[in-house]
């Protein structure tokens, strides 16, 4: 069975165009993923966008730093928690003047 050296040729050019296909594909969702979570957990503009402009930099290891470095929770989440914290917070001062009563 012979090749033709054309057609190798050819084979990893197409694999190449679909690799670097892939690769920027690839880039541009985690781009577009960093904004959208930096925008749920970041109130600050100015971290937002460099968190952004560290996965554009940077690419998968500027996500990884941003994974490293992200808020725990979310504006949302952060937000619930002080509810509840004030919640209790009021529950043990209504117990506390009931007892003194």
């Amino acid at each position: 069975m012979t090749f033709n050296l054309g057609s190798i040729n050819e084979l990893i050019t197409l694999l190449g165009a679909w690799g670097a296909a892939f690769l920027t594909a690839l880039w541009l969702s985690l781009i577009y993923w960093t904004y959208r979570d930096a925008k749920e957990r970041m109130s600050d503009p100015v971290l937002r966008f460099l968190s952004v402009l560290m996965t554009v930099a940077f690419f998968i290891p500027g996500v990884l730093i941003y994974l490293i470095l992200r808020p725990r929770y979310t504006l949302d989440e952060e937000y619930l928690r002080t509810l509840e914290e004030e919640a209790l917070l009021r529950s043990i001062e209504d117990k506390a003047r009931e007892q003194d009563k």
